[in-house]
């Protein structure tokens, strides 16, 4: 009776047949089957006995072994013989990337390969069935797993196969599509909203000016978005085979994670340490030995593998905070950005401390995802506003900077002003400074004695403190109580030299006497032209140099009606054209002898690149009539 019994049982184990009754509409193939460990090509045959085989529950129960196994179940066909072909919609096998279909040891197809290079993502695939010779079907499954490093394993629930019409079936796999996607959309749905403030990111800095930040968060948040959208729905992105899969996986990660140190340059103005560059090269390795590792087909132990991504996250956090936290130049102005950051990479962590210590189905997994892609989400608009509110900050400094500039320029404008000539001499000027502020200035000052003074000066530097320091020259030119240049010079070396802050001032000062002679004394200045001619003078110490410095007076005369004396700022000589040659003496020299006017304009058309002044003094006859009434106000021409 008892061997009886054991024989009975014996029968029933390998059997598990799974009756079907209808084909008409697809059936699933929803029972116990057996399954096996290995491969061996014997067990595809139809009259392999696998009594001794373990038994699965499809598709209640969740399979997460990884490597080469087989599945086999029996199915008990309907009597009456179907009018139309017959198909197989098979897979996935739990978190099975390449399997091969077997009806009555005849090989059907399979769904991508065995090869590293051939594995595809888990799937289903329809498979023609031949036609029945009896009613009792043997369908084995050669099947192959491997695990991911980087999520989790997708598809650990197996999902049940159906048997039926080839129409049915293939419809059955569209529904299995429809359904899979369904289950994604919410996360579908996350992630095309950022990418549209990814997108918005990286074309906001064509229209605003320095705005690098925008762009570089653009490009992380493409990083992160592939990161977290390949998992979820890699048919989408046509990425079903494992290799482009993990490519684009690795491609993200790394591209992430280069991208971060600019991101964090340009938004905490930070500077790189020993630990940040030690911290950096530690997590790119431990991510390029996990990427290498998926790409040549797991060599590395699958827990070794997440333990490296695990890690490169780890040191993520402690190479953040001495490279933008501790050494941030705005430190403490920012806790909102720096706290959305770590928001956002400890959603990374928390996720690969689920899949390395935790065994996760697949609505756990997918559900994992929507979330990170929810926080990424949250990341992105908490970064826009917080970039905005940073942005306007920005603008209105600029706006108050531009009406500081466009007051000191006003004030400028007001120190160059000069008297209408008169008595023996015509004068023009023209000054064009190459910013709203420059750095040159001319004054020309009516002495006590009839005589004229004439400066021409040159502030090194550009901008407001160079502008300071031009309203320091010309206080102490206008307080000089003396006609003669050398000690006009030397009172304005003794104010520059107490205020200058390390700045000096190039000057040449020039005494017109009625009588048509000309006193120059020169502090480093370029020295003036005389009849298209350069006046030897003595050069002198710049202004605000040495204190105490002595300057030497020479004495020329101007020739009557039309004898002419110009000077200028090195803007002149500088200028610098597209193939990078100067402006130069000799073209100083040729133009020499035209107005004011003329010789600024040949030295911007050639290309200014500092502040252009041009004063020209130009001796006329007592007698002439626009001699004894005067050549009119000179003009700061812009």
């Amino acid at each position: 009776m008892r061997l009886l019994y054991l024989g009975l049982m014996a029968a029933t184990l390998q059997a598990q047949t799974i009756p079907i009754e209808d084909l008409s509409q697809p059936q699933a193939l929803i029972g116990q089957w057996k399954f096996q460990e290995g491969d061996d090509p014997r067990w595809a045959q139809e009259d392999f006995d696998d009594s001794q085989w373990p038994s699965v529950a499809i598709p209640t129960t969740v399979n997460q072994q990884f490597g080469q196994r087989w599945y086999r179940v029996h199915v008990r066909l309907p009597t009456s013989a179907s009018s139309e072909p017959l198909g197989l919609l098979a897979g996935p096998f739990g978190s099975a990337f390449a399997y091969e279909v077997f009806a009555d040891g005849r090989r059907l197809g399979a769904l991508g390969g065995f090869r590293a290079t051939e594995l595809r993502l888990p799937a289903v695939a329809v498979f023609p069935l031949p036609q029945p010779t009896s009613a009792n079907l043997v369908l084995a499954f050669r099947v192959r797993s491997i695990p991911s490093a980087y999520t989790i394993p997708a598809e650990t629930e197996a999902s049940a196969s159906f048997i039926g019409t080839l129409t049915g079936v293939r419809t059955q796999e569209k529904l299995w599509h429809a359904e899979r996607l369904s289950g994604r959309l919410d996360g579908l749905l996350i992630s095309s909203a950022i990418v549209m403030a990814m997108l918005f990111f990286l074309t906001l800095p064509l229209t605003r000016r320095g705005s690098r930040e925008y762009f570089w968060f653009g490009l992380f948040l493409a990083g992160s978005l592939g990161f977290r959208l390949i998992p979820l729905y890699p048919e989408a992105l046509g990425l079903e085979r494992m290799v482009t899969s993990n490519l684009g996986m690795a491609i993200s990660l790394i591209g992430s994670v280069l991208i971060l140190p600019f991101l964090l340059i340009e938004l905490f103005a930070s500077r790189h340490n020993w630990a940040g560059w030690l911290g950096a090269a530690l997590m790119y390795s431990m991510a390029c030995v996990a990427m290498a590792s998926q790409l040549l087909d797991s060599p590395l132990p699958i827990e070794t593998q997440r333990t490296l991504i695990l890690g490169a996250t780890v040191v993520w956090f402690i190479y953040y905070f001495p490279f933008a936290w501790q050494y941030s130049a705005i430190r403490g102005q920012l806790p909102a950005m720096h706290a959305v950051l770590l928001f956002h990479m400890s959603g990374t962590l928390i996720q690969h401390f689920a899949v390395r210590y935790f065994h996760l189905t697949e609505n756990q997994g997918l559900w994992l995802q929507t979330v990170r892609l929810f926080t990424l989400l949250l990341v992105t608009f908490a970064m826009a506003i917080l970039l905005n509110r940073r942005a306007a900050r920005m603008d209105a400094e600029r706006q108050r900077l531009g009406g500081e500039l466009a007051a000191a320029s006003e004030v400028q404008s007001l120190l160059l002003s000069t008297p209408a000539a008169s008595g023996q001499y015509a004068m023009d000027a023209v000054y064009l400074p190459a910013s709203e502020v420059g750095g040159d200035f001319y004054q020309v000052l009516d002495l006590e004695n009839g005589s004229r003074l004439v400066v021409v000066g040159d502030v090194s530097g550009k901008g407001l403190r160079a502008a300071m320091l031009v309203s320091v020259a010309v206080g102490a030119l206008r307080a000089a109580k003396s006609d003669s240049p050398a000690e006009v010079l030397a009172v304005m070396n003794g104010a520059l030299c107490g205020s200058s802050g390390g700045g000096f001032v190039t000057c040449c000062c020039v005494r017109l006497d009625p009588n048509g002679d000309a006193v120059i004394a020169n502090a480093g200045h370029l020295p003036p032209y005389l009849a298209g001619r350069e006046a030897e003078t003595d050069p002198g110490l710049p202004l605000g140099v040495v204190r105490g410095a002595e300057y030497t007076e020479t004495r020329v005369t101007l020739e009557p009606n039309g004898g002419a004396l110009v000077l200028f700022s090195d803007g002149v000589v500088e200028a610098e054209n597209a193939q990078r040659e100067l402006f130069g003496f000799d073209r100083t020299r040729a133009v020499s002898t035209q107005s004011a006017g003329e010789i600024a304009e040949a030295a911007r058309a050639w290309g200014q690149n500092d502040d252009i002044t041009v004063v020209t003094v130009k001796r006329i006859d007592a007698t002439d009539p626009k001699g004894a009434t005067g050549a009119g106000p000179l003009e700061a021409k812009p």
